[in-house]
């Protein structure tokens, strides 16, 4: 994984799941409503179940629940789930999208809304949330990290995702893109300073033992939102300095851009990328994994995007001629097989051990 991160081809290129979120944690024998509410020791153990059965080539690790989360009682009442408030009164239950119902008095993150009004009001907004390194780690957002660094972090390479800086807290999709057109100058302004924000976060990654940090890129949602025009004037000075600033840090910075790249290669060749990761075909676009990698600078690795609905629904001879038809990819420059998004959960195990095997076959120069 580290060769083909730092721009070296492979005659067999590594094989990787895009496998955060809740498909481990049902996988490993939880209902996947707890994913937000687990932590520490007992998430490690699910990331370790995972590993230990499929052995990718990285371990893909989402964050943790809030550590006040952790400990609380759980209740199951078929496919509901609960736990206790945080005075220890009652049980509230976590909805069919994961969130919390109603619970007064439990903290939450990024809570407050930014006013973007002028440059001094989005100051005002990021010194009064600025955090440290220290409290990021003591907050145990990436207490599972360090237990798995631990184990692994000498012979797997382990890349968290959580995020990306550029979201306006508060804001919702619509006002975002109407801020785009009316208030462009404070929207690039909040990106750069949600960037520098955001730096705190990926130095906590790092002493945690992550060695890569993946970015869900395409503000905002999705790259097709925007005009590369826009995008470049909105983020391109801020993400330029950011992705470099993450390499100062030690980490590999890698972005998964969601939506049509190919408009957008400009801006994102002018990154300090270690990797792309890329999205499905299932916006009304087709991603082919031969084309963008002639399209992405040699540096730059690429990550394939095998259709996790076909992991899903299998059958394996289809599952195997994606793989084939994926890794010719590898003959254009440093390349990993991967899927396009998260598992789905519900994907049988076979399905996963025919993707892996097909992919370690060593079949590039066949399919090339």
């Amino acid at each position: 994984m580290l060769s083909v991160l730092t721009g070296e081809r492979s005659a067999a290129p590594p094989v990787v799941l895009h496998s955060w979120g809740d498909y481990k944690v049902q996988f490993a024998g939880h209902p996947p409503k707890l994913q937000y509410v687990q932590g520490g020791n007992e998430l490690a153990e699910i990331e370790r179940t995972f590993y230990e059965r499929f052995r990718p080539d990285w371990i893909h690790l989402g964050s943790a629940g809030r550590r006040e989360l952790w400990t609380r009682p759980r209740r199951f009442e078929g496919d509901h789930v609960y736990i206790r408030s945080r005075d220890g009164r009652r049980w509230i239950e976590i909805r069919a999208d994961y969130t919390l119902a109603d619970d007064p008095g439990s903290p939450t993150r990024d809570t407050a809304a930014l006013r973007l009004e002028s440059r001094r009001s989005i100051d005002d907004y990021y010194a009064a949330t600025r955090t440290t390194v220290e409290h990021v780690l003591a907050s145990g957002r990436f207490d599972h990290v360090k237990r798995i660094a631990d184990g692994y972090g000498d012979h797997v390479l382990i890349a968290v995702n959580d995020g990306t800086p550029g979201w306006v807290p508060g804001a919702s999709f619509e006002e975002m893109a109407i801020a785009c057109v009316e208030k462009p100058d404070l929207i690039a302004y909040h990106i750069f300073k949600a960037c520098e924000h955001f730096l705190n976060d990926v130095r906590a990654a790092k002493l945690a033992g992550a060695h890569a940090y993946i970015f869900s890129e395409g503000f905002p949602h999705s790259l097709d939102v925007l005009s590369p025009a826009m995008h470049e004037r909105l983020e391109g000075d801020a993400r330029r300095w950011f992705y470099t600033e993450v390499r100062e840090i030690g980490i590999l910075p890698i972005g998964y851009w969601l939506g049509d790249v190919r408009p957008n290669m400009q801006l994102i060749n002018s990154l300090d990328m270690a990797g792309m990761m890329i999205e499905e075909d299932k916006k009304g676009f087709t991603l082919d994994p031969i084309e963008i990698r002639k399209m992405l600078r040699p540096e730059i690795c690429l990550f394939g995007n095998l259709d996790s609905a076909r992991l899903l629904r299998g059958p394996h001879e289809a599952i195997r001629a994606d793989v084939r038809r994926q890794i010719r990819a590898a003959a254009h420059g440093p390349f990993v097989l991967a899927n396009g998004s998260p598992l789905i959960i519900g994907t049988p195990p076979e399905h996963i051990d025919a993707y892996l095997d097909e992919a370690r076959k060593g079949v590039m120069d066949e399919a090339i």
